[in-house]
């Protein structure tokens, strides 16, 4: 049973792992000289009460919304098609800003902030948050994957389990880099100021690959 409600919602967790402003922003943190791990543990922190609360929604609302069914759940499917379409047309925003913005003047996607230079902890914690606050392909990744955890008839143990594994996989873009910073202070420092620049260069790419494979992912799966 617990195999089964993995294999619905890890496609989804993988998903909303994709992440590329939270993961440039947090490497920029983690590289910069001013006090990178307390700045870096504010905004990991930052980023997971967001999530925290996105898994309590997710749980709480979903299972009030739609009750206990299956996939074929008319409220379900509804949802399901909801939210590939909404993907699906921040895939479409996404190709236009690329063909108006990128065509007239190449910039730096997720640029340094005043608040990613910002070396107090509470303005670190504040960006996180607002970094998943504003993720919406996240938050409309992992919704659903709440809502399967919440459907399904499992043991309560199960579903626990299940939201752990989907919670962990979600937060990777704040907390495998915190970790590795952690563990290889010195080396770490050097290789996030050039993986930053590169997650930026190509942050709206990735996204928009994001968007389109798991907005139709949601619309095939509604129908």
């Amino acid at each position: 049973m617990v195999g089964e409600l993995l294999s619905k919602t890890l496609p989804l967790a993988l998903g909303a792992a994709v992440s590329p402003t939270v993961l440039a922003l947090g490497l920029l943190i983690l590289s910069s000289p001013k006090r990178p791990v307390a700045r870096g543990l504010a905004y990991t922190a930052g980023v997971l009460l967001v999530l925290g609360g996105l898994t309590a929604v997710g749980l709480l609302v979903t299972h009030h919304g739609t009750g206990m069914g299956s996939d074929r759940n008319p409220v379900t499917r509804a949802i399901d098609g909801t939210l590939g379409a909404v993907l699906l047309l921040l895939a479409l925003h996404t190709v236009l800003r690329m063909l108006t913005t990128d065509r007239d003047a190449p910039h730096d996607p997720a640029p340094p902030t005043s608040a990613a230079r910002a070396t107090g902890l509470g303005a670190a914690l504040l960006l996180g948050m607002a970094m998943m606050v504003a993720n919406f392909s996240t938050i409309l990744l992992y919704l659903p994957a709440m809502r399967e955890v919440s459907a399904a008839r499992v043991p309560v143990a199960d579903k626990a389990l299940v939201v752990v594994v989907v919670f962990l996989i979600t937060s990777l873009p704040a907390t495998l880099p915190m970790a590795t910073r952690l563990v290889a202070p010195g080396p770490s420092a050097k290789w996030f100021g050039a993986l930053h620049g590169w997650v930026a260069r190509h942050q709206r790419v990735i996204g928009l690959v994001v968007e389109v494979v798991f907005g139709a992912y949601l619309l095939l799966k509604a129908l």
